[in-house]
């Protein structure tokens, strides 16, 4: 969960950010590489089949989270505090051709997509999130991972040019971040479960969400907004799996 580019320095460079950030993704290879035939080919194919998300589940992997960063914003603006704005990183796209704003967008997606997304979640979703559900349940596990998940955001906090960095850690803004990753990830487990174990669409959940954050700089009020709006939707989602 890394919500924007990166907007000073390029944090890209520190070894932190690249061992952290391609964490996830080797210990699962790493540990996967060891099991069954069965196991490994079931763990590839949760990442590269499409089949495994239904219609009306694209509409969840690719929408759910954008609608509800803008309604926070747009919550937010009607409250009366900082409205939506355009994120500066949308800057060097603001031109006159059609054509460079295209290509900025779709290195935009590209970006947002490989450095973050795909990689946590081949190791949250594709290995981790299995493992901890078949041991204390679906729900339970969820948020225990969500809990794994907002620590391992720790350290980019103390890399210059992260989005994290710019929180500032202790901060009351750290700690909207911090606690939004837990019904976040309660979300992308009932999603998870429901798309037959898609990797894919569990990455897909963490980009759209990421992305939406790329193009809109959230206000602290706004922020906090999104903080209760994922609480209410894993509240829902867990009180109707359960039903």
């Amino acid at each position: 969960m890394s919500p924007r580019l990166f907007p000073g320095s390029d944090p890209i460079a520190s070894p932190v950010f690249l061992l952290g950030g391609a964490g996830p993704l080797i210990m699962a290879l790493l540990l996967t590489l060891r099991e069954a035939p069965a196991i490994r080919s079931d763990f590839f194919q949760r990442l590269i089949d499409l089949r495994r998300i239904s219609g009306r589940w694209w509409l969840v992997v690719l929408f759910l989270h954008p609608v509800l960063i803008v309604l926070a914003c747009t919550l937010a603006g009607v409250l009366s505090v900082n409205p939506l704005h355009v994120s500066r990183s949308l800057a060097y796209l603001q031109t006159e051709s059609l054509t460079p704003f295209i290509s900025g967008m779709l290195a935009l997606a590209f970006f947002t997509f490989w450095f973050g997304p795909l990689p946590e979640e081949i190791g949250w979703r594709g290995f981790a999130q299995e493992r901890i559900s078949g041991k204390v349940g679906l729900d339970a596990g969820s948020v225990l991972l969500g809990c794994v998940w907002a620590l391992w955001h720790l350290p980019l906090f103390f890399v210059p040019g992260t989005f994290q960095y710019e929180l500032g850690i202790g901060h009351a803004r750290f700690w909207v971040f911090m606690l939004s990753i837990v019904p976040l990830s309660v979300i992308m487990g009932w999603a998870w479960i429901h798309t037959r174990r898609s990797t894919l669409g569990a990455a897909l959940i963490h980009f759209s969400g990421n992305f939406a954050s790329v193009l809109v700089v959230k206000s602290f009020e706004a922020a906090l907004i999104e903080l209760l709006l994922l609480s209410m939707v894993a509240v829902v989602v867990v009180v109707v799996s359960r039903r």
